[in-house]
């Protein structure tokens, strides 16, 4: 199963390193990631396309990324 998450983080490779790398520590597979910036601001849309393999929850996921300082916002969409 495949869900599309959308995250308003801080602008910057780092912050996208930081996301994605958690997301594979957490066995999460990530299928596709698009980052944009935020005209006027220091921050970016994160899009990610996830897929869980082993059944550990969305939910999991989207708890985990908001732990993250760098991440702000954190919605789930379909």
């Amino acid at each position: 199963m495949e869900k599309k998450v959308l995250c308003r983080v801080d602008s910057g490779l780092e912050t996208l390193v930081r996301v994605v790398g958690l997301l594979k520590r957490k066995r999460f597979e990530v299928r596709s990631v698009n980052m944009e910036e935020i005209k006027n601001s220091n921050f970016s849309n994160l899009e990610i396309i996830l897929k869980d393999e082993f059944n550990l929850g969305f939910e999991q996921a989207i708890k985990q990324m908001e732990k993250l300082v760098s991440v702000h916002d954190v919605t789930e969409i379909n």
